[in-house]
């Protein structure tokens, strides 16, 4: 599955950083089982601390593993074979990172000597002991396991004139938020236009969570969501049937939620300037067609092809910049203008699929900042493609649609369970999990 991130990381992430200043509270439960992760109080990687003194600290820029190694008071050839074992397939460390942490050991009983162990965290996957006590240090890499766990957020789009500014505000599961929005927005890249959420658009969304010692790190999969936008309730299931020739998102009534065409060709962006007839251009000062949608982002941030197509124009020119064009049938082109550059590969003749990078934001050729503006052909003539309605994707077989449709049952009815318990004026985003 494609995951597009854009602008329902903006919003989702804000209204939970307005939830945090608004209530203080936000009540997030387990599906499953909560007895996930277990420890003793006083233990840390194994180590009891009612025994040993421990000291945290994080590696600095420019370090080495003589910097790190430097309390244990061991030679220079020690370090050095110490750091030719971390290279094996089995540790699979080449070097210390800047920003990594690390702990050292100390005996308690005697606080004079030098910390006898070393714990260094590559990841979040794993940790590396280090066992000073011996003639040899003793190295031995452990592997956290990773839990999947099915979790449940519902919410509401409140009244917010600065949502876009909220984004990156404390919130202590911004990174998890972020994650879930984007995969959301995959769900729905075709069906909703995010640049037009409105003030009491909902959401119900199960999804499974990888976590590591009970800390979320990124989202699995989505499972079943409904979405409803503009007074409309869209379904979405994830399914692969037993063959395998169906896989993907679908509706309630068994169609694909894909489509031919994605709503945005980037994934972290704004609109600055929409398709206008009689636009005043920021540079050349005059009243002119702006016959496309400008997408404001970050320099070298990925665009993608929207559709499958053939690139049929790869070049530059004073006006456009860098920009690419799309031929995807007899119906549709589609243009990228004002890149910094073109992807690798890129060039006329070559074929594209759906969400492929074809070059990436800049600021070449008649462009005040970092943006591409996104130029859409029907039928030769150009449109605005954001008032297009385009042709679905093809139906599900219809051989197909009776196991599908009993293995969606039991997941709509509980999103309909929840669906129903939503406020029809919530101002703050709502997070609850069943038990």
């Amino acid at each position: 599955m494609r995951i597009f991130q854009g602008v329902f990381v903006f919003i989702v992430a804000a209204i939970l950083a307005t939830s945090c200043s608004q209530s203080k509270k936000v009540d997030i439960e387990d599906l499953s089982s909560l007895d996930t992760v277990s420890a003793k109080k006083n233990l840390l990687f194994g180590f009891d601390l009612d025994i040993y003194d421990v000291e945290y600290d994080t590696v600095k820029k420019g370090w080495t593993w003589n910097n790190i190694f430097e309390a244990f008071e061991v030679n220079q050839y020690t370090i050095n074979t110490t750091a030719e074992r971390l290279k094996d397939s089995l540790i699979g460390v080449k070097y210390i990172l800047a920003g990594k942490p690390f702990m050292t050991f100390r005996p308690k009983s005697n606080a004079s000597t030098a910390p006898i162990y070393l714990v260094y965290e590559p990841d979040v996957f794993s940790y590396i002991i280090f066992d000073f006590s011996q003639d040899s240090v003793g190295i031995r890499k452990e592997i956290r396991p990773v839990e999947i766990n099915e979790r449940m957020v519902s919410g509401e789009i409140a009244k917010n004139s600065s949502l876009s500014v909220e984004l990156g505000k404390s919130f202590d599961n911004y990174q998890m938020t972020a994650a879930i929005s984007d995969a959301i927005e995959g769900v729905y890249a075709w069906n909703v236009d995010f640049f037009k959420l409105q003030v009491g658009d909902k959401f119900v969304v199960y999804y499974d969570e990888k976590t590591v010692d009970g800390v979320p790190y990124s989202v699995d999969k989505i499972k079943y969501v409904w979405f409803e936008h503009a007074g409309r309730g869209l379904y979405a299931f994830n399914y692969t049937d037993s063959t395998g020739e169906v896989s993907g998102f679908y509706d309630e009534a068994a169609n694909e939620m894909k489509r031919p065409f994605l709503m945005s060709p980037l994934k972290f962006s704004r609109i600055s300037s929409s398709f206008n007839m009689n636009r005043l251009h920021p540079i050349y000062k005059t009243r002119r067609p702006h016959l496309g949608t400008d997408y404001a982002a970050p320099t070298g941030t990925p665009i993608l092809a929207t559709a499958d197509g053939t690139i049929s124009k790869a070049s530059r020119s004073r006006g456009n910049g860098i920009y690419v064009k799309i031929r995807h049938n007899k119906t549709y082109d589609t243009q990228y203008l004002h890149m910094s550059k073109i992807a690798n590969g890129i060039r006329e003749g070559v074929r594209v699929r759906q969400g492929d990078v074809i070059g990436y934001v800049g600021s070449t050729g008649a462009a005040t900042g970092p943006h591409v503006c996104y130029r859409f052909w029907k039928n030769g003539k150009q449109i605005n493609h954001r008032s297009e309605s385009f042709p679905k994707s093809e139906p599900m077989k219809e051989e197909a649609k009776p196991a599908y449709l009993e293995h969606i049952a039991p997941f709509k009815e509980k999103l309909d369970a929840v669906i129903m318990k939503l406020p029809s004026n919530n101002p703050v985003l709502k997070m609850e999990v069943e038990a």
